[in-house]
């Protein structure tokens, strides 16, 4: 009888401690529903990194790595250490997949910027200004629209470290494309943006089409960037044209006179005026300019009903073979002009109109020479390249008939630039 006893006993205590452990994974389980967890996360660590004066804090870690379609928060605050401003990115690296949308807020929980698809890798935050002693707070939104593993690396870099030149801030805010139309057979009509070829330097960099980030502020002036030179120096011209009308080359003919040196810039009488328009205009900023070559052409070879053609009309327009690699005649200086090649490279092409490339400006009224020759005519006189108001090339200017001019100058690779390029925040030279 005792044994049936305490037999009841052991199962009514069995009994009871089923239903505590029950009740308390029932309890455990709620409590546990309620904690926001990351799914698949690396979980919170903070990581403290040191770039040059930049001290960046990743309240959330560093490492992102999540497998569902919640919106997942890294925070992220930015530290100038020194007393001078720095510029900053901050983007993903190591991405693993783009189908992905990315949101940056301020410390005012504000939205600074979207990205539904980061297929071409784009900057969150891309040559930000932190003043000295400043710091900045960033919060990152980040989901994927399906339960694929995402990961990637958050990265904040100080961009003041690795950025020597304008040439190097040009290239850290373009990609390097390939050409979506025909050099010299299409016109470029839209943004193709910047690609490289050779030039007698070494490798340039070149816009090309529709493009809206290649804008230059030098004191009340607008500038166009061209592209980068094969030295690193950065080819840019004047957004419109100078007021007055020039001739290109006014000087007296003489029966010893070789007519074809009518076509070269230096022995012109326009480069004065443009050397005079830079030391009145420009002359402060003077020692961020360096001398640029400019391809010039007094080689009649080519003739064709009479007339006498130049080799780059023969290259450019019969061979259909534009170069920015120059074969004839060079003049080193200050200031110049567009050749006929770096309007064709930048989307420009023969008799036909173009208003959608960056050389067109609405404002441009009439023609504008570059320093390219294009024929000697029956009078026996030098018609050089034009450039007409529709933005098609034109038919030719004589040496001796007033034009337009839109002049080029070339940025040296010692002067500190900051700025997107874009027409509300152009690059300006800072030092």
């Amino acid at each position: 009888m005792a044994r049936i006893l305490n037999s009841d006993k052991k199962y009514r205590l069995t009994l009871i401690f089923v239903i505590v452990v029950f009740i308390f994974i029932v309890l455990l389980a709620v409590f546990l529903s309620k904690i926001n967890f990351k799914p698949n996360s690396l979980g919170t660590v903070a990581t403290i990194v040191n770039d040059g004066d930049l001290i960046i804090n990743y309240t959330d870690g560093d490492k992102i790595s999540f497998s569902d379609k919640k919106e997942h928060e890294y925070k992220v605050s930015i530290t100038n250490s020194s007393e001078e401003k720095i510029y900053y990115s901050v983007y993903l690296e190591n991405v693993n997949k783009s189908s992905v949308h990315m949101e940056i807020r301020n410390e005012q929980n504000e939205v600074i910027k979207k990205i539904n698809n980061n297929s071409n890798n784009e900057k969150l935050i891309n040559l930000n200004k932190i003043n000295g002693k400043e710091t900045i707070r960033y919060t990152i939104i980040i989901s994927s629209n399906d339960y694929t593993n995402f990961k990637a690396d958050l990265k904040v870099k100080n961009e003041s470290i690795n950025t020597k030149s304008f040439a190097d801030l040009i290239l850290l805010n373009n990609n390097v494309n390939e050409p979506k139309t025909k050099i010299g057979k299409e016109t470029a009509t839209t943004d193709e943006g910047l690609i490289s070829t050779k030039d007698n330097k070494g490798i340039t960099y070149y816009y090309r089409g529709n493009v809206r980030n290649n804008y230059v502020k030098i004191g009340e002036y607008l500038f166009r960037i061209v592209r980068i030179n094969g030295d690193n120096t950065v080819r840019i011209v004047l957004e419109d044209v100078l007021s007055t009308q020039f001739i290109y080359n006014s000087n007296d003919i003489t029966p010893e006179t070789d007519i074809t040196s009518f076509a070269l810039l230096n022995n012109s009488t326009i480069i004065n005026d443009l050397n005079n328009w830079l030391n009145s205009n420009l002359n402060e900023y003077i020692e961020y300019f360096t001398n640029g070559d400019y391809c010039l052409e007094n080689n009649f070879s080519y003739i064709l009903n009479n007339i006498k053609y130049s080799k780059t009309y023969e290259r450019a327009f019969i061979n259909m073979e534009p170069s920015l690699v120059c074969d004839g005649n060079i003049y080193t200086g200050k200031i110049g002009m567009l050749s006929i090649d770096e309007v064709i490279f930048a989307g420009g092409n023969k008799s036909i109109a173009n208003d959608k490339y960056y050389l067109y400006n609405k404002n441009i009224a009439g023609n504008y020479l570059t320093n390219s020759a294009y024929f000697i005519n029956t009078s026996n006189v030098v018609a050089m390249f034009n450039v007409m108001s529709n933005g098609a090339i034109g038919d030719g200017i004589l040496v001796n008939n007033l034009s337009y001019v839109r002049p080029v100058i070339n940025i040296s690779n010692e002067a500190k630039v900051k700025g997107e390029g874009t027409i509300n925040d152009p690059y300006i030279i800072v030092s």
